[in-house]
């Protein structure tokens, strides 16, 4: 379907010829047998369904090749139609571009050219003395020069095509993992706070219209902050993912774990009241005392304590405090226990049926036996070419100065600058060949008034050096399209209509050339150029028709040339119309990358941002510290790290609620991001701890950090609340790793914890 309005144009121009007697109709019969035959059985091959577990389904190989038998034969046969064949393969190349692979596409050119050769030794040999001798070389020049053209154009548009494959797979796996990272915790695959507060209310909404109540746990691990501060913050991670992945397993999968922040989870029970919830998180505190924690660290023991409630009716914020205030009451009562709302409940056997399957969940995820946890995934890697040493060449004295001259044009810092000169060194080789055509053919054979013989030469002059003028000093670059393609194709069409108008042989092959100038466009033509350039040439042979039949011209025939522009004007439409959609297409791949760009950047942000306070995270504060503790060693200043700690800030959570201390947070991470310089990196270490890296940096913009922070209204809902920090300080040695920087500077933080607070010690 896609090929048959250009047999449909074909067959229409072959029975109107045979009309005007410009050929016999037997010859026109013949074609259209021909091609109805072979469409027949391209069509019923495709339709049978046969076709469908073959390598190339639609059969676009065999049906280009019969394409381009089919031109040749109405070469042979009709003589009319030689003005036009080039322009009827550039519609069957560039009509399949996209689909046939590069190979196939030259196989198909070079087939194209040997049947031409065919066809023009078999007419000369038949008239050997007869004047078209120098049409046939003419079409063969065409030929020669549309060729490579259509190999570029096809070339590109295939690789088009593989860009947007990988494009597009690319673009699915960072959506992929977009989807993934705005609703997971990146440390331990749980789902994150947003994605739970989103399921808060759905639930609400369930109950408010069903009736079902269901329950919420606010679990806390019990002094996870010694776990930090005497193991270390691996350590403190490991925790949190072996804690996860217990979790994960003991509930069922209708039932959601998130990790609320810190060392904080909330566990959405749907359906659940407060005694089944009891029992459930009674179920996760037995496989917490069982698993082997001292695996992760020697004589490491880990318990949490639990705050449940149950929500009936009114707001999830309410429910979410009510939780909270539970949790406070377990702590109170001395940790490692669950609070519930209710009266206390006799608790199941912690050797029951529940709590066995529960274990064996447990045993077989830490075994590897089970599914663990889906890890977040990383930001697709971006691949750095590498580059090939070459061997240097030997060359004369006169292809170094060649070398040297194209050096110096092409010789500049801009790599969009050299890639457009190699574009325009292209178009300006291809005046600079007609330039010669003109010079050394046309002008001695006299084949145009003297007048036009000077235009010509103008034009040709101004199309091989304008372009390399205008691009290499650079005034062209302020423009959307630098090159100025479209207009240049103008140019160059405006001057090929005006040589067919005059030229009393080679009509065929400025046609060709037409068809060579308007595919050169399709790598770089927009919609809207693709449209202006199509209707411009349109425009120029119908006026040239016009001016040929009110003014007559070299050897014109109303009927044949009228024939001949007509089948042009409908080739070349064709032409524009794939243009136009090809032109579509590209920016389509355009809009696509932009998308594919902006989804890596967010996976980046996601895997790089901590969600709470929009300071860099720990994986990104890694990456800081290799890349300054390489520079280091370099010869650069070197750099200092700081750890900050918000004082008493457990307290905050457990007087005032997570929300305020939330709200704590992005308060102190907004004073730091203004206290720092641009050079330095503020990021969230854990919890209410903050690392500051700055390269070559000093304890003065800490000690300014401290002061705003103790004189600062940190939550506007607890307006009287104020927050002190403490922070520690350590500068980087020469060959010490960072990791000893940060123990230095942790112990720091200690000392000053120690000895009153609200201060920054230094390690010296």
């Amino acid at each position: 379907m896609l090929t048959l309005p250009s047999y449909v144009l074909a067959l229409l121009v072959l029975y109107i010829g045979a009309w005007l007697n410009l050929f016999t109709i037997e010859r026109a019969h013949a074609i259209a047998v021909v091609i109805a035959g072979g469409l027949g059985i391209f069509g019923a091959l495709i339709w049978s369904g046969r076709t469908l577990q073959w390598r190339d389904p639609l059969v676009v190989l065999p049906q280009v090749l019969f394409s381009v038998v089919v031109v040749a034969l109405s070469y042979q046969l009709i003589e009319i139609s030689r003005g036009v064949a080039f322009m009827w393969l550039a519609v069957i190349v560039v009509y399949d571009m996209r689909r046939l692979p590069v190979k196939q596409v030259r196989f198909v050119i070079a087939s194209a050219t040997v049947l031409q050769l065919a066809n023009s030794v078999s007419i000369w040999a038949a008239n050997p003395n007869g004047p078209k001798l120098i049409d046939e070389l003419l079409n063969l020049g065409c030929l020669a020069l549309l060729l490579p053209t259509l190999t570029m154009v096809s070339t590109h548009a295939r690789t088009l095509v593989k860009r947007r494959k990988q494009q597009n797979a690319e673009r699915e796996k960072a959506l992929q993992a977009l989807n993934f990272l705005s609703v997971h915790d990146t440390l331990t695959g749980l789902h994150n706070r947003r994605h739970m507060l989103a399921r808060l209310e759905q639930e609400a909404r369930k109950t408010a219209r069903f009736g079902v109540p269901f329950t919420v746990g606010v679990l806390d691990i019990d002094f996870f902050k010694r776990v930090n501060d005497q193991h270390g913050h691996a350590v403190g991670d490991t925790v949190l993912q072996r804690f996860a992945e217990i979790a994960s397993s003991v509930f069922e999968p209708f039932e959601t774990v998130a990790r609320w922040g810190g060392e904080e989870f909330v566990v959405l029970m749907p359906g659940a009241d407060g005694r089944s919830a009891y029992h459930r998180l009674h179920n996760l505190r037995a496989a917490v005392h069982q698993h082997d924690w001292g695996a992760v660290h020697p004589g490491l023991r880990i318990t949490f304590s639990a705050g449940l409630a149950t929500y009936r009716d009114g707001s999830v914020e309410h429910l979410m405090e009510a939780a909270d205030q539970a949790l406070y009451a377990a702590k109170h009562a001395g940790r490692d226990r669950i609070s519930p709302e209710f009266d206390h409940v006799d608790a199941p056997s912690p050797h029951g049926d529940n709590l066995a399957g529960s274990q064996e969940r447990v045993e077989a995820s830490m075994a590897g036996r089970g599914p663990p946890p889906t890890p977040a995934p990383a930001a697709p890697p971006m691949l750095i070419p590498g580059k090939k040493a070459q061997a240097p060449l030997e060359c004369s004295a006169a292809s170094r100065a060649t070398s040297s001259a194209l050096s110096k044009l092409f010789r500049t810092d801009d790599p969009k600058t050299r890639t457009l000169l190699k574009l325009a060194a292209a178009v300006s080789g291809m005046y600079f060949f007609w330039l010669l055509v003109v010079i050394f053919y046309a002008i001695p054979k006299h084949m145009f008034p003297h007048w036009l013989e000077l235009v010509l030469l103008g034009h040709l002059t101004i199309g091989a050096v304008a372009p390399l003028v205008i691009i290499r000093s650079g005034w062209s670059k302020r423009f959307k399209d630098p090159i100025f393609l479209m207009e240049q194709c103008i140019w160059a069409n405006l001057m090929l209509v005006a040589a067919y108008f005059f030229s009393p042989i080679g009509k065929g092959a400025l046609l060709g050339v037409l068809c060579q100038v308007q595919a050169f466009g399709f790598p770089a033509f927009s919609p809207r150029q693709a449209r202006y350039s199509g209707s411009a040439v349109l425009v120029m042979l119908a006026m040239s028709w016009i001016g040929m039949t009110l003014w007559g011209g070299p050897g014109f025939d109303a009927a044949s040339d009228g024939l001949i522009i007509a089948t042009a004007c409908g080739v070349l439409l064709l032409l524009t119309w794939q243009s136009y959609n090809y032109a579509l297409y590209r920016e389509k791949n355009q809009k696509e990358r932009r998308e594919l760009e902006l989804a890596i950047a967010e996976v980046e942000r996601l895997t790089t941002i901590d969600t709470l306070t929009g300071l860099y995270n720990r994986q990104h504060l890694h990456e800081v510290l290799d890349h300054e503790t390489i520079r280091s060693g370099i010869g650069s200043p070197g750099f200092c790290v700081a750890l900050i700690d918000l004082d008493h800030f457990k307290q905050v959570n457990d007087i005032y609620g997570h929300q305020v201390g939330d709200e704590v947070l992005v308060g102190f991470a907004a004073l730091a991001k203004t206290a720092f310089r641009d050079t330095d990196t503020v990021g969230r270490w854990g919890g209410e701890e903050f690392l500051i890296v700055m390269p070559g940096g000093s304890r003065h913009s800490m000690d300014r950090l401290l002061v705003a922070v103790a004189q600062a209204q940190l939550s506007p809902q607890a307006s009287a609340l104020r927050v002190t920090a403490s922070a520690g300080l350590a500068h980087h040695r020469v060959g010490e790793p960072w990791a000893d920087t940060l123990e230095r500077a942790d112990r720091a933080l200690y000392v000053a914890k120690e000895t009153g607070r609200n201060q920054c010690i230094a390690d010296v």
